[in-house]
C-alpha cells in the first residue's frame, strides 16, 4: 500500500512537472528596425522585460509595413514596434492605433526632429544655408562624387516611407534637377559621412535628432520654411490639417512624385513605442509595462553615442538599466 502511494505520489510530481514544462515562457518579438535609435530602444526593452517578466524576447528584422501588419494580426509574429515616428507613419498610425485599436502605444512619447544636413565646412566656405541654395549647378557640383554632373543626396534607407517624401521635397525645393537620390543603408551612409569629413568633401543627407552623429561631426541643418500644416484631404482628421496655409501634401498614388508637394520642414515628431493589443491577453504585465515606458531624447542620444564607439547595443542597455533603476522602476509601476 505504501509502495503504491509512493508510486502514485511520484507519478503526480512527474505529471505536474510535465504540465509546468508545457507552460513555456511567452516569447515577445520586437521588430528590428535599421537605425541605431530603434536598435538601442529594442535592447533596453529586452533587458527590462527578460529581467522583470517570465518572457523571452527575440528580434526579427522586417520593414515597417510588415511590422504593422504582424502587430495587427495579433498572432505573435511581431509584437513590438520600438520607435514609431508618427509623422512618417501617419497612415499606419491612424489605421491600426486610432481606428482599429489593434496596436497600442505607450502613453507619453519622446520628441524628434529631422531634415537635410551638410558638413559645417561646406556651409562655411560656400554659404549653403537653405534648401533653396541647393538648386544651383555650381552648388550641386560640390556633392557630385561620381563625376556624372549631378550631385547625390541620401533620402533614407530602403523600406523607409520618408524616402518618397524626401524626393518630393527635392522636387518642390527645385534641387531635384541637379541632384539624384541614392538609397543605401544607414550604415553605408555613415561610412560615407566619415569619408566625406576625412576628405573634406560634400555630403547631403536626410537625418534626425537625437542621434550620435551630431556629437561626432559638425553638421548643419539646412533651413526650410516652417511647417504650417497638412494640405491634402487624407490629413483632414489630423490636428495639423490646414488647407489654407498648409505646405505638405503627400498623395499616395502611382504618380506620387508628380502629384505631391512638400515645401516646408517636417513637423516636430512625437515618437512612440507600439505593441500588439493581443499582448493585453497573452502577456498583460508586459503590455502594462510597455504602456508605461517614458523615453527621453537624451536617453536615446546617450545609447546611440555609446554604440557609435563600438559598444554592443545589448551591453549598453544592460549597463544603463543597472545604473538607472529609478527610471526603470517608474516604468514598472
Amino acid at each position: 500500500m505504501n509502495k503504491l502511494l509512493s508510486v502514485l505520489s511520484l507519478s503526480t510530481v512527474i505529471g505536474l512537472g510535465a504540465s509546468q514544462g508545457v507552460m513555456a515562457k511567452e516569447t515577445i518579438v520586437i521588430g528590428e528596425l535599421n537605425w541605431d535609435g530603434a536598435k538601442a530602444i529594442q535592447n533596453v526593452l529586452k533587458v527590462v522585460m527578460e529581467d522583470e517578466f517570465n518572457v523571452d524576447v527575440e528580434f526579427i528584422a522586417a520593414d515597417q509595413a510588415a511590422i504593422w501588419a504582424a502587430m495587427d494580426s495579433g498572432k505573435g509574429s511581431v509584437d513590438v514596434f520600438p520607435d514609431i515616428w508618427t509623422t512618417l507613419q501617419d497612415q499606419a498610425w491612424k489605421k491600426y492605433v486610432l481606428e482599429k485599436g489593434s496596436v497600442k502605444s505607450n502613453k507619453l512619447p519622446y520628441l524628434g526632429s529631422d531634415g537635410f544636413f551638410i558638413p559645417g565646412y561646406i556651409q562655411d566656405e560656400y554659404g549653403v544655408k537653405t534648401v533653396y541654395d541647393l538648386a544651383k549647378p555650381e552648388i550641386a557640383a560640390l556633392f557630385d562624387s561620381d563625376g556624372d554632373g549631378l550631385g547625390e543626396y541620401w533620402p533614407g534607407a530602403s523600406g523607409w516611407e520618408l524616402v518618397k517624401t524626401n524626393q518630393i521635397k527635392a522636387k518642390s525645393y527645385g534641387f531635384a534637377e541637379y541632384f539624384e537620390p541614392v538609397v543605401v543603408t544607414d550604415a553605408i551612409m555613415k561610412a560615407q559621412l566619415k569619408t566625406a569629413f576625412r576628405k573634406k568633401e560634400g555630403l547631403l543627407f536626410y537625418y534626425w535628432t537625437p542621434e550620435w552623429i551630431h556629437y561626432a561631426y559638425d553638421l548643419r541643418q539646412l533651413e526650410e520654411p516652417e511647417f504650417t500644416g497638412y494640405t491634402n484631404e487624407r490629413k483632414k482628421d489630423d490636428k495639423d490639417y490646414n488647407p489654407e496655409a498648409g505646405c505638405y501634401s503627400y498623395e499616395d498614388t502611382d504618380n506620387w512624385l508628380e502629384d505631391s508637394e512638400i515645401s516646408c520642414a517636417y513637423p516636430i515628431t512625437p515618437i512612440y513605442i507600439g505593441y500588439s493589443a493581443s499582448l493585453e491577453e497573452r502577456a498583460p504585465e508586459v503590455a502594462t509595462f510597455l504602456s508605461n515606458v517614458v523615453l527621453d531624447s537624451s536617453y536615446v542620444s546617450e545609447w546611440v553615442f555609446s554604440m557609435s564607439k563600438g559598444d554592443d547595443a545589448i551591453d549598453v542597455a544592460e549597463e544603463w538599466v543597472e545604473g538607472h533603476q529609478d527610471i526603470v522602476n517608474s516604468w514598472l509601476q
